[in-house]
């Protein structure tokens, strides 16, 4: 086990981001970025966030590092020029930035030599809201995603999958595609959080590493951030508590900054 981190709120972000951030129901906590960034690589390397939300990894470029972002929502890739074009003005930036609107299956992979590190946080709300059927209807004996939840509602949007094995499987797809943009020994970094559905934790981090070994990564570091409680997980909680099935396990504090390096081609 690596370090762990007490960053408990994001406070920074709201100085060198546009308030229309919080459309984004996730995003990486700053200070965890940086220091990743500031960790995992050194100035002029280029940067990957394959699932870029709103943009936080163009904060790098204020870091002397270039940026690759790929994001499938139309209104997340707005808020990403909007964030870029704030950074400059607040803290200028040192770096270039990339923003790539589309399916990062389809964007991925990009011609090795480009990327020196993929750092990125998978989206996985919907899984957690609606557990693992709620959300896709049959036509024609295949099942339909129908849900959105604050991602976007493109029929490709991972974020909208709500059948955990199926997410697992497009989220494998995703590390191949990160693999083959990579070569040997670079890194991928994987932020990921556990949860607790019907009355089980659901041990997102270690299913990622899996599926990242899977995709021909080999875990280097495995480092924590603890995380406020909110209101998701104190409700549930004492109601757990009332019913007396209460565990320890169930109480998640923490997510997991897991370092993988490449291991082999796939």
């Amino acid at each position: 086990m690596g370090e762990t981190l007490d960053y408990q709120r994001d406070t920074e972000r709201k100085k060198y981001f546009v308030a229309e951030c919080k459309e984004h129901d996730a995003k990486l906590e700053l200070r965890t970025f940086k220091w990743l960034v500031e960790k995992y690589s050194k100035p002029g390397d280029t940067i990957l966030d394959p699932m870029s939300g709103i943009g936080t990894v163009h904060f790098a470029a204020t870091m002397g590092r270039h940026t690759i972002a790929v994001e499938i929502a139309p209104r997340f890739v707005e808020i990403q020029h909007m964030n870029i074009r704030r950074l400059e003005e607040t803290l200028g930036l040192t770096g270039r930035t990339m923003v790539l609107e589309m399916d990062c299956r389809r964007a991925l992979p990009l011609p090795v030599g480009t990327v020196d590190l993929v750092i990125f946080s998978p989206p996985y709300s919907s899984v957690e809201k609606h557990g693992q059927t709620h959300g896709f209807r049959e036509e024609s004996g295949e099942l339909m995603n129908v849900g959105t939840l604050g991602y976007s509602d493109q029929q490709a949007n991972i974020g909208n999958l709500t059948v955990y094995p199926l997410y697992l499987e497009a989220m494998r797809h995703v590390y191949i595609a990160c693999n083959r943009s990579l070569v040997l020994s670079q890194r991928l970094i994987s932020v990921t959080k556990d949860m607790v559905k019907g009355g089980e934790r659901v041990y997102i981090g270690k299913d990622n590493i899996r599926i990242c070994m899977e995709a021909g990564f080999q875990l280097e570091d495995w480092h924590l951030r603890r995380t406020p409680r909110g209101i998701r997980q104190i409700v549930p909680q004492r109601r757990r508590q009332e019913k007396g099935t209460d565990r320890p396990e169930l109480n998640i504090s923490t997510e997991d900054l897991l370092v993988f390096r490449k291991a082999r081609e796939v």
